[in-house]
Parts: C-alpha cells; structure tokens; sequence
C-alpha cells in the first residue's frame, strides 16, 4: 500500500467525524430540537435525541478509527493484510456512519 493511500485511509475518518461535528454545531439549530436517532427502540419518545446526543456519530466513528489504529500500530510489520484490513474497515465504517448521519439529516431538510 502507497504512503498516500495509507495516510488518506488513517485521515479520511478523522476528517469526516469532523465536518459531521461541524455540521451538528451549524446546521441543527435550524432543525426541530429533537430528532429520531434510535431507530432500534419502540416507536416515539425513545426515538428521538437531542442535537448534543447526535455527537454519538462523530464519536463512534473517531473511537473506532483510533482503536483499529492503536491495534493495526502493535501489530508486527510482516502482518501487513490485517493492517490493511483494520485501516479500510475504519474507512468503511465512517463511510456508512456518515451516510446514516446525512440521510437522517436531510429527512427534516
């Protein structure tokens, strides 16, 4: 794997969980105060969250993000596939996170 591709696989999701972070600041205060989130729960209050319990996206995805890199740091060089494997599943994971976070966004929009 290219330097480049490697550095952008490690800044992509840190990046990302930034401008969701951005986007919960400026782009809420003109939603409803409250918002559906939890979709696993019953049907109604439970649903929903306030703007300061969306920053559970941008969170999840800087926690997982720096967890595959600590883990993908102390493994052994020659190991290199499960390095590529923690980098782009981080990658992955933030994609879809960030999809999840757009869509629910632009259903109030």
């Amino acid at each position: 794997m290219s330097k480049k591709l490697h550095l952008w696989l490690i800044l992509s999701p840190l990046i990302l969980s930034l401008v969701i972070t951005v986007i919960i600041a400026t782009v809420l205060k003109f939603l409803p105060p409250r918002l559906p989130l939890f979709y696993s729960l019953p049907w109604g209050d439970g649903q929903l969250a306030t703007h300061q319990q969306f920053l559970i996206i941008p969170a999840s995805i800087t926690l997982i993000t720096l967890l595959n890199l600590v883990v993908s740091w102390q493994l052994h060089p020659s190991q290199y596939f499960f390095k590529k494997v923690l980098l782009t599943s981080s990658a992955i994971v933030s994609l879809i996170l960030t999809i999840t976070f757009i869509e629910m966004i632009l259903n109030f929009i």
